[in-house]
């Protein structure tokens, strides 16, 4: 079992992550928000990198001046790259310079995150029921540029920064491997907390006040005593090994049994999922779904048996691409066959069995995911668009050399993922998919902001055979995944002809010999063949170098054959299917569906649109019942959302306040036949507001002593002291915006002469202004 560490950040000023974004008009840089409830957080990746910088400090402090990172580093240097992982303090300088050393194999970081920091327990969800609330948790803060030389403002250089507001506090969990000995974890622990102690500001602008924060580590065995911190940093123990690579295992094929046992691996996305596609400059584009490559590694290392090895190998083991649900059942790409009318997006046609309708333009649909079900909609999932840069140590600003700023266009959370997993019987034990469930951590980044899902796996039932085909009848071909086939020099091909060969050795080894296909290419009104040409960067996770490209047929193709001799019967079709053609078939690839019906029907005339929406909040309105109790003063949260309610509060004060300077005359009441001089010298009452009654009456009558206007003193000591201010400001719902169980009471109470100052000012201005246009019209 893994080492859980508590974290908690508690931030001392205003602070700014930002989104990398703003609103035309509004705002220059607006504040990061999550998808879920539109709160400002703390990525994962921010947070380490502080925290890294930190642990080198200390580092450099336990080893040594003469200690520094690289081969032949102090031990806590080396502690530093097993926590956080290698990294190249230059990778440009590096790749040029001739190595010193034997090359050795990059560590991955052993310190995981499960997601970014947010706000604690039940205050996230409360806060995102009321959209006041929501907007409290932030303001906008004014910036001007100042010119180096004359010390003044530059022109055109006034910007409006979103900020969060200080004070709160931020929670999230860090894990350690499991395996660490009691010396490796309590060395791990003490250099993580003197780290932790040496992280004092994150996001924008932290060296100039902004961003100050503390950083808490809570769990077992932490935060350390004394003791334990001078005995560690006394007797420091080195880290463990890196990943051992595996060899050649020389398994034998195992002996399996006839028939596959089906099990659908469904995986919940808890934090974006990353799958790489492609990268178009600084933006990195994940694919629609989790390759089955992608899945593969992660699924032999908890099932943990050298045989299910040894079967993924010989393609009796092999686990398909985990692609959005749909209708319960993984969605099965969009053929590309199926066609969108121009002038009505919800009119779909397929051009394997009709002909275009004349007069009307219709172009291929290029992406989604239909079910098994004949007629159903087209589905596609949602994404998100998170900014990140890389921080040069010595500038600490994001530079082209190390990689600059870059977006990241990711799965969004909350999709429903499924993939199947198919081995033959009798390789594993019964129940073996039981050992699939729990938390996996798949993609890039993903020991931080990205790739935590949740799998779920359960036996499949069986499904019906296809129907034997003869002689003279046609066999289509719909690619339920990217395909690889050599031709006959063994080169990549995208060639019909070459998957006609494929197809014929695949039917002959499960028993159909003798087969042959004729690939039908084109036919008058039809479209029975269309394909497009996939590619796959392969990368060598360990090294992180990559692999040779693979191209091949693309996933959603689809292609007619004719046989022209032999018959193919239902188990051979079968056969084929389950266990797929062509290369790398236990990584998912190669996967097909032959005579499905879905090829020879009719899509349902709507799409569904996507399966998440990221850019709104899924909360209800501000007058539906309260989902979420007040907190207690118990709650961790609740200094927290004490800030936030306050911020609130001021902010509809001011807001009412504003509105009520239309009805000046009900707020001042015979006041209002003073004059303006006499009006105004009430502010000089307002910073008196929160004495004692008695006090306060004293002032108003010696403010009014020369007045000679006893009924103007006791409509001014009603107005200060008498009335409920509340209820003059017309603030009615205050309980809507309170997320304490005291808040109420508080609030009322410490705001009430803030509330009376608002008011009384907005009044005052609007009554003067209004009798200074009077005059002028006169």
């Amino acid at each position: 079992m893994s080492h859980a560490i508590a974290l908690t950040l508690r931030m001392l000023s205003d602070w700014h992550i930002g989104a990398g974004t703003g609103q035309y008009g509004r705002l220059s840089r607006q504040v990061l928000r999550d998808d879920e409830y539109r709160l400002p957080f703390v990525p994962a990746k921010s947070l380490n990198g502080v925290w890294r910088d930190g642990c080198e400090i200390a580092a450099r402090a336990l080893d040594g001046e003469g200690a520094s990172g690289g081969e032949g580093a102090g031990i806590w240097h080396s502690w530093v790259d097993y926590l956080f992982g290698y990294q190249p303090a230059f990778p440009g300088a590096e790749a040029a310079d001739t190595p010193e050393n034997p090359a050795q194999h990059p560590r991955p970081a052993a310190l995981c995150y499960l997601g970014p920091l947010r706000f604690p327990g039940d205050l996230g969800p409360a806060i995102a029921e009321n959209r006041r609330l929501r907007e409290a948790v932030a303001f906008v803060k004014p910036g001007v540029a100042h010119d180096p030389v004359t010390g003044a403002a530059k022109e055109d250089m006034l910007r409006f920064d979103e900020m969060a507001r200080g004070g709160v506090t931020l929670t999230g969990t860090a894990e350690l491997p499991e395996g660490l000995s009691e010396e490796e974890l309590g060395c791990a622990h003490a250099l993580l907390w003197a780290g932790a102690r040496l992280v004092e500001g994150i996001g924008a602008k932290r060296r100039r006040g902004s961003g100050r924060c503390r950083l808490d580590l809570g769990g077992a065995g932490l935060p350390p005593s004394a003791d334990e911190l001078a005995h560690w940093t006394a007797n420091p123990v080195a880290p463990p090994q890196g990943e051992q690579q595996p060899g050649p295992d020389l398994a034998e094929r195992p002996v399996t049994a006839d028939g596959w046992e089906r099990v659908l691996l469904k995986l919940t996305v808890e934090t974006p999922l990353l799958a790489h596609d492609r990268t178009v400059g600084n933006l990195v584009q994940g694919r629609d779904h989790a390759p089955g490559w992608m899945l593969l590694g992660p699924l032999l290392a908890r099932l943990g048996s050298p045989a299910a090895a040894a079967a993924a190998r010989c393609g009796d083991l092999l686990v398909t691409s985990a692609t959005p649900m749909v209708e319960g059942g993984p969605g099965r790409p969009v053929p590309r066959v199926i066609e969108r009318a121009k002038d009505d997006e919800d009119a779909h046609l397929n051009r394997m069995t009709d002909g275009p309708p004349e007069g009307r333009a219709f172009k291929r649909v290029r992406g989604g995911y239909v079910s098994g079900t004949p007629g159903t909609a087209i589905e596609s999932p949602g994404f998100v668009l998170r900014m990140h840069n890389t921080i040069e140590d010595r500038t600490q600003r994001p530079t082209q050399a190390l990689g600059g700023v870059y977006v990241y266009r990711a799965l969004a959370p909350g999709t429903v993922l499924a993939a199947e997993v198919r081995i033959r019987h009798g390789i594993l034990d019964s129940g073996w998919w039981t050992k699939l469930d729990g938390r996996w951590r798949l993609g890039r980044s993903r020991k931080d902001d990205y790739g935590l899902v949740n799998a779920a796996a359960t036996p499949m039932d069986i499904e019906e055979q296809p129907a034997p085909v003869k002689s003279g009848d046609r066999l289509r071909i719909w690619l339920q995944s990217d395909t690889l086939v050599r031709d006959r020099r063994l080169a990549p091909s995208d060639d019909p002809d070459d998957l006609a060969r494929l197809l014929e050795r695949a039917f002959a080894a499960a028993g159909a010999a003798g087969v042959r296909l004729e690939p039908i290419l084109q036919e008058s009104g039809r479209v029975p063949t269309s394909y497009e040409t996939a590619r796959t960067d392969s990368w060598h996770r360990g090294w992180r170098l990559p692999k040779p490209v693979l191209i091949g047929f693309a996933a959603g193709g689809c292609m007619t054959f004719e046989v022209t001799d032999g018959e193919i019967g239902s188990d051979v079709l079968e056969s084929v299917e389950r266990s797929g053609i062509g290369e790398r078939r236990g990584e998912g690839f190669g996967q097909i569906r032959i005579n499905d019906p879905v090829l020879t029907s009719k899509l349902s005339g709507k799409d569904s649109g996507t399966s998440h929406k990221a850019d709104e909040p899924t909360r209800g309105s501000e007058t539906a019942q309260r989902a979420v109790p007040p907190l207690p003063p118990s709650d961790p949260g609740h200094a927290g959302a004490r800030l936030i309610e306050q911020a609130a509060w001021r902010a509809e004060i001011w807001r009412l306040a504003e509105e009520q300077t239309t009805q000046s005359s009900e707020v001042f009441g015979p006041l209002i036949e003073l004059s303006a001089t006499r009006l105004n010298a009430l502010r000089r009452l307002f910073d008196h507001l929160n004495e004692e009654p008695d006090r306060l009456n004293k002032r108003i009558t010696a403010l009014t002593t020369r007045w000679n206007a006893p009924q103007a003193t006791a409509a001014i000591r009603a107005l200060l002291v008498d009335k409920d201010t509340w209820a003059l400001l017309g603030f009615t719902d205050q309980e809507e915006l309170c997320l304490t169980t005291d808040g109420l009471d508080v609030l009322r109470q410490s705001l009430r002469d803030d509330a009376l100052r608002s008011l009384l000012t907005a009044c005052l201005a609007a009554h003067t202004r209004r009798e200074a246009q009077k005059e002028e019209r006169r």
